[in-house]
Order: C-alpha cells, then sequence, then structure tokens
C-alpha cells in the first residue's frame, strides 16, 4: 500500500489513481435504429458512436459512483483513509441534496473527505478532472484550507 507523504517544495495536488464503471448492458446502434428513422453509417459517420451502455435498474449512480472510486483506489494503492477530498461528476443523481459524493465517500470508507458533486452535464467529467490539478492546488497552498482541513 502507497502512503501519500506531505512534498518538501511547493504544497500540491494531484490525480493518483483513475476509475471508471460502465454498465453492462451494451446497446448497439441497430437497436437505436429499431426507434428512429437513420442508419448505422450515418451515426457513425457523424458521431463515430458504434454502441453505447445504459444501465439497468440496480446500477445506479451510487453504485457506479461506488465502484469507479475503489478501482481509483485500487489504481492509486492508497487507503481511502487518505483522501481529503472526492469529487462526483453527474447530472443524474436522483436527489438535490445531499451531494452523491458524501455518500461515495463513506460507502469507499473515506467518511471525513471534503466531498461535492460537480453539475455540469456534458462536460461534467473534464470540469471534475480539472478541479484536483487546479482548484484542490490553489486550496492546498492556502492557509484557511490546511487550518479547516486540518481539525
Amino acid at each position: 500500500m502507497t502512503t501519500i507523504t506531505p512534498s518538501t517544495g511547493t504544497t500540491y495536488a494531484g490525480v493518483l489513481g483513475i476509475g471508471s464503471y460502465r454498465p453492462r448492458r451494451v446497446v448497439p446502434n441497430s437497436e437505436i435504429l429499431e426507434q428512429i428513422d437513420s442508419s448505422d453509417e450515418w451515426i457513425q459517420t457523424r458521431s463515430g458512436i458504434k454502441e453505447r451502455r445504459w444501465a439497468e435498474d440496480d446500477e445506479t449512480v451510487l453504485m457506479m459512483s461506488v465502484n469507479a472510486a475503489k478501482d481509483a483506489l485500487q489504481d492509486a494503492g492508497i487507503d481511502p483513509a487518505q483522501i481529503g477530498c472526492l469529487i462526483v461528476a453527474t447530472v443524474t443523481h436522483l436527489y438535490q441534496t445531499p451531494a452523491i459524493a458524501t455518500r461515495v465517500a463513506v460507502e469507499v470508507g473515506a467518511p471525513t473527505a471534503a466531498a461535492f458533486d460537480v453539475s455540469a452535464a456534458a462536460p461534467g467529467s473534464a470540469t471534475a478532472s480539472r478541479w484536483p490539478t487546479t482548484w484542490s492546488a490553489a486550496a492546498a497552498r492556502s492557509t484557511c484550507w490546511r487550518s479547516a482541513s486540518s481539525g
């Protein structure tokens, strides 16, 4: 298990691991074409899409997020207790509050981590992926953030 140690130089933040979850059900263009007047060639030429994934009833936003977070932790080789901040990008959470990120943090074993959702539709994952290297880096340098996060 890797241990996160304080840097000796400039304080920084970084992405140590990446995780993902893809729903089990594969939906090819042929299935979509049963509902619309188009062709596989038209869809692929304009979008590049050959298939997509649709979540089944048991594949909730929480379940998919927890699985992706656990993959990221395994990829990083760190203990969940070392997580300082957990961000979930989604516009499909069933509830406005509480944020799904708080539940994911508890489920993966990081109940004291700061946690929030980024609700930015299509660019949500790109927006959220920039936070650890921009906002979090600035927050890590902030005396106010260090004071608040250390107790």
